[in-house]
């Protein structure tokens, strides 16, 4: 039996210490790439060979455009216990599907290659927005996948004491970057810190004004500068192309997210009203 949803942020009560550092994050060398994905290749495979062959320690990609063969995904729900705040969906299955957006954090999991990827796509007439299951997809048709190859730092799957889930947490590792510069930094933002704040705050660290930001994660409620709001308080969210802040501009965070109630909601991100659920792992890349 599912808990009850949270009403107000005062109710949703993580099991754990708080982490002192809410803004965890290491400073890296990104690399912008494209790889090819083929036909029938499990895409967890594929991604994790393409990423040794080229020396990475993570990568975070774009997979909008790639046609999947059936697979599983979940969807925010309520907790299933009395300890997390959060928690899952039953799996859900689709026929297969185009993916209109998506974004996957590749990193690792004992010892193995492992992604978080949230996707946005249409099925059955209506538009979806989810959780994959990395273990159940494979590439329908042969692609091309963007994104960037990062060196310096990875994402490495653990236990959160605060969330007691098992969360990508941020590893550094400079010696691995061969005297290459830092242009970019990963980062793993603890629960209620404000998406749009602690990435102005992260944003400062990086060399130069502008920088572009990719990820994907979990919210407590959003508002938008241009949308309606989400009140629902577990969630899933995609950063859209384009997030970022330009050389001369504001930082710009347009998004997708679906509630417990799977309502999808759209927008940029409105500043100090964007709290984080779980964790936000994203990838921040200085401007050329």
């Amino acid at each position: 039996m599912r808990r009850p949803a949270p009403q107000t942020l005062k109710d949703i009560l993580h099991p754990g210490p708080q982490a002192q550092d809410r803004l965890p994050h290491a400073m890296c060398h990104a690399t912008k790439i494209e790889c090819q994905v083929s036909a029938g290749e499990p895409l967890l495979e594929a991604m994790g060979r393409w990423a040794d062959n080229n020396g990475f320690s993570s990568a975070v990609l774009d997979l909008s455009g790639v046609h999947l063969a059936a697979f599983d995904y979940v969807m925010p729900d309520r907790a299933v216990d009395d300890r997390h705040a959060a928690w899952y969906s039953d799996t859900h299955s689709s026929n297969g599907a185009r993916l209109e957006e998506a974004a996957a954090i590749l990193g690792w999991r004992d010892g193995a290659w492992f992604a978080h990827i949230h996707a946005y796509w249409r099925e059955n007439d209506a538009w979806h927005l989810g959780h994959l299951l990395p273990d159940t997809l494979a590439i329908a048709a042969s692609a091309n996948i963007s994104g960037y190859g990062l060196i310096g730092a990875r994402f490495e799957a653990s236990l959160d004491p605060e969330t007691e889930f098992s969360l990508f947490r941020v590893t550094s590792d400079r010696d691995a970057m061969s005297g290459k510069t830092a242009n970019a930094l990963i980062t793993t933002l603890a629960p209620f810190t404000d998406l749009h704040e602690g990435i102005t705050a992260l944003g400062n660290k990086l060399p130069g004004a502008g920088y572009s930001v990719h990820g994907l994660g979990s919210l407590a409620g959003a508002h938008f500068e241009d949308g309606p709001p989400m009140t629902g308080l577990i969630s899933e969210t995609l950063l859209k192309n384009g997030a970022g802040k330009s050389q001369n501009g504001k930082l710009s965070l347009p998004l997708r997210t679906v509630d417990l109630n799977k309502g999808l909601f759209q927008g940029h991100a409105t500043p100090g009203k964007c709290p984080t659920l779980v964790t936000n792992e994203l990838l921040l890349v200085a401007q050329d």
